[in-house]
């Protein structure tokens, strides 16, 4: 069925979770690996920020966080937007747990909750045990109580009673939550080509493009590793510090900036409006 291919199926329980390294709302450099063995994890990737039923959900979710919290779970949500918008959106909502920005969906993909084709979010909840493998993982929003049942299974206890709604607060109760990621810099095409043509530099440029479009023109400094296979592939790049990224105008290349700091990597570029103001030479062909 045509659904069939634009969409994965949940993962099954029992498989390893893939890793996941975001950016929180406010800042915090959230690692999946860093929970394993002492912490639960729900992850919540969610498509929209303005639509009744994502709302519903996180206010659940947020009302039951003591309940969860007795199970030793974290919980955390996931969406495409960057994280001042998440920021506003969780401050909006009143919930604590900290909303990830997951650039292009790249995490959301690994835990098969995105859209083969576009770079989104689709609604589907994954807990992830202690011992680092999915526990359950469900497409759309579940009743919050199936949650708590799934996690008290796993931790051998009786589900929690009911607990009023907590109030909102402006922290989170997750515990080691890592470190802050580094900050993405802005530059000019000609910034970036000084620093690269500087004798003994670290710098190296990453074009994010299409192939198509990196053999249309590209610069010969550039080495071609589209946006959507970052994810994989940056180990290719033998480096996480002094890194350039360009697109054609700027938007992937930021994406791909953020992904990398998100990994802890620092002394990362963005080359703003890409290819189309690139004032150093052009090559054609691959």
């Amino acid at each position: 069925m045509i659904a069939d291919l634009l969409s994965w199926k949940p993962l099954a329980a029992g498989t390893a979770a893939t890793p996941l390294s975001l950016t929180a709302d406010e800042g915090t450099w959230i690692k999946l690996a860093d929970f394993k063995t002492h912490l639960n994890v729900v992850l919540i990737f969610f498509r929209r920020m303005d639509d009744n039923a994502t709302e519903a959900f996180l206010k659940a979710v947020q009302a039951q966080s003591a309940r969860f919290e007795e199970l030793d779970c974290g919980i955390f949500g996931v969406h495409t937007a960057r994280t001042d918008k998440l920021r506003e959106f969780r401050s909006r909502l009143g919930v604590n747990f900290f909303l990830l920005y997951d650039p292009m969906a790249f995490a959301a993909r690994g835990f098969r909750a995105s859209s083969r084709v576009r770079p989104i979010c689709k609604d589907t909840v994954v807990i992830v045990g202690k011992d680092g493998n999915v526990l359950h993982s469900q497409r759309g929003f579940p009743d919050v109580e199936e949650l708590l049942s799934v996690l008290a299974r796993a931790e051998g206890k009786a589900v929690p009673p009911p607990a009023a709604p907590a109030p909102a607060a402006s922290g989170s109760t997750i515990r080691d939550p890592g470190k802050g990621p580094a900050a993405v810099r802005d530059i000019e095409s000609a910034e970036a080509i000084r620093m690269l043509e500087e004798k003994d530099t670290p710098f190296i440029l990453v074009d994010v493009r299409s192939k198509a479009e990196w053999e249309r023109e590209h610069s010969p400094l550039a080495r071609l590793i589209p946006v959507d296979e970052l994810p994989h592939r940056y180990a290719e790049l033998k480096q996480t510090t002094h890194v350039i990224f360009v697109c054609q105008a700027g938007g992937r290349s930021a994406a791909a900036a953020e992904f990398m700091t998100s990994i802890g990597a620092s002394d990362v570029f963005n080359v703003l409006g890409g290819m189309s103001e690139w004032t150093g030479p052009k090559v054609s062909g691959s």
